[in-house]
């Protein structure tokens, strides 16, 4: 591991920005899955067409994911930081003129910007708080949830008193805010991703490195999948749309309290596989329940929220757990988002096609019940107790 000569102070503002950073990268998301019926009754669009809406911004993920690790050790972690901050504050408020090419152009400038805060706030977190990284990897991912489910819960009465485009632009008041607050972070030297001593790690030879994108990716298709298509299935199970938001916060709700404990613990176990395979089974009851016993569908969304919080802690966890450089971090972290989003975007789109062609979401929930599988049996494995480059000396 990356050695310390001495422990410097606390560094509270630093703090407070990784905070309002993890704010940001899952409230401008969210809030589109409670709107989907009123954008696609305002601008005529077919479930399909809603499909590319949900995908757009998780491709996006992918594609940046790639170079983030890069650009970050170019213009420094905080710069690049901050311009990701500025994507996501103009992608808002694009996204919100009411037309489809400024909803696709809008969307495609949030996922810019929080792919790149995808893979480098965790980078920050280990070459920044080297001494936290558990506790600092729960704030973060919890602030992430809380706001991610405030957006949801919040668009719902937003949407009773405007009209859809202003209720998905108030997110940008945060962004606003974060980017005032990190603008502190540029002052001074930038830090970087670099930290090795020798050669560069090539993350993408590693076992290890494929089965943490493998929990990655599938952790992400279920989420995604849901926060985007739940509102309409409940909806057309015979919910109201406020109904239907409550269930999308439930789900929210129950990942954010393990984001918070899963790093915190999983930092002091030799091994996660038992829990990441408990995880994976979780997952599978939650879907099954779902679809097969849809009358319970707030216990399936509960285990899957459970799941879905344990699986992403664990997942941000082994970003930092299982490299022993930063640099070797940022990689992983890149290769497992590239790959993982590319893997999830495909769950969204096929959700909605699925139901244009069969007319049921019994399909499309099979998709998300062969992800969890998928993450039981190859996922879990991630848990295992070695780092990317112990796997690569093999």
């Amino acid at each position: 591991m990356e050695k310390y000569r001495k422990i410097k102070p606390f560094n509270w503002l630093l703090f407070i920005g990784i905070l309002l950073v993890g704010a940001n990268l899952r409230a401008p998301i969210t809030s589109i899955g409670v709107a989907l019926p009123d954008i696609k009754a305002d601008l005529v669009l077919s479930n399909s067409a809603i499909s590319v809406i949900t995908v757009v911004p998780l491709l996006s993920f992918a594609i940046v994911s790639l170079f983030a690790a890069k650009t970050s050790n170019r213009f420094g972690l905080e710069k690049t930081i901050f311009l990701a901050l500025c994507f996501i504050f103009v992608g808002t408020l694009v996204r919100s003129i009411t037309d489809i090419s400024w909803l696709y152009i809008g969307t495609i400038l949030i996922g810019i910007g929080i792919g790149f805060g995808n893979v480098l706030a965790p980078a920050v977190i280990k070459a920044k708080f080297p001494l936290h990284i558990g506790i600092m990897t729960g704030y973060y991912t919890v602030v992430m949830n809380v706001f991610g489910g405030l957006s949801s819960y919040g668009t719902v009465p937003l949407l009773k008193s405007f009209n859809y485009n202003i209720a998905i632009s108030f997110m940008a008041i945060v962004t606003f805010i974060t980017i005032i607050i990190w603008s502190v972070q540029l002052k001074g030297k930038q830090q970087t991703a670099t930290a090795l001593p020798k050669e560069s790690v090539n993350v993408w030879k590693s076992p290890l490195s494929w089965q943490i994108t493998i929990l990655m990716g599938g952790q992400s298709l279920i989420f995604y999948s849901l926060i985007n298509w739940m509102p309409v299935y409940l909806s057309q199970s015979g919910m109201s749309i406020s109904e239907a938001g409550a269930y999308l916060s439930v789900l929210q709700i129950s990942i954010i309290p393990f984001t918070f404990i899963t790093p915190i613990f999983a930092t002091k176990m030799k091994s996660q596989l038992l829990v990441t395979f408990i995880t994976g089974l979780l997952f599978i009851m939650g879907v099954l329940i779902m679809l097969f016993v849809p009358q319970l569908a707030i216990i399936s969304t509960i285990l899957i929220g459970v799941a879905g919080g344990v699986a992403f802690g664990l997942v941000n966890t082994f970003f930092s757990l299982r490299t022993e450089h930063s640099q070797t971090a940022a990689k992983l972290s890149g290769m497992a988002q590239s790959i993982g989003y590319l893997f999830a975007a495909t769950g969204p789109l096929l959700f909605g096609i699925l139901h244009d062609i069969t007319g049921s979401w019994t399909a499309s929930l099979c998709i998300l019940l062969v992800t969890a599988i998928i993450i039981t049996l190859f996922g879990s494995q991630a848990g295992r107790n070695h780092t990317i480059e112990q796997s690569l000396q093999k």
